[in-house]
């Protein structure tokens, strides 16, 4: 697969997942964390990076919408508090996480 096959592969997960949203559907956390894996995957691989990933999505979101998604969240609040996950945590390799003692 090459960038541009990888980048249309993350805009067509993305539409489907806002599609679907937009109908009324509810994505499974599993569903989002799997594309947010497969976002991650090509930044690993170089593929794109995470300002690339950013803009895509934005511009997806744009698309199926009509609007951004800060204009989204402002719209329905309550919809998004559970969306943010802090993955701080696991910025470090896990060797180095096991292996701090505190």
């Amino acid at each position: 697969m090459d960038r541009d096959q990888y980048l249309a592969e993350v805009e067509s997960r993305l539409r489907r997942m806002f599609s679907a949203s937009k109908s009324g559907y509810k994505t499974p956390a599993s569903d989002r964390h799997r594309l947010e894996g497969f976002m991650q995957a090509g930044v690993f691989f170089g593929l794109t990076d995470n300002r690339e990933l950013t803009a895509l999505m934005e511009e997806t979101h744009f698309s199926v919408f009509g609007k951004t998604i800060r204009e989204r969240r402002e719209d329905n609040p309550l919809n998004w508090q559970n969306e943010s996950v802090d993955y701080s945590a696991y910025e470090a390799p896990t060797f180095i996480r096991n292996s701090d003692p505190a």
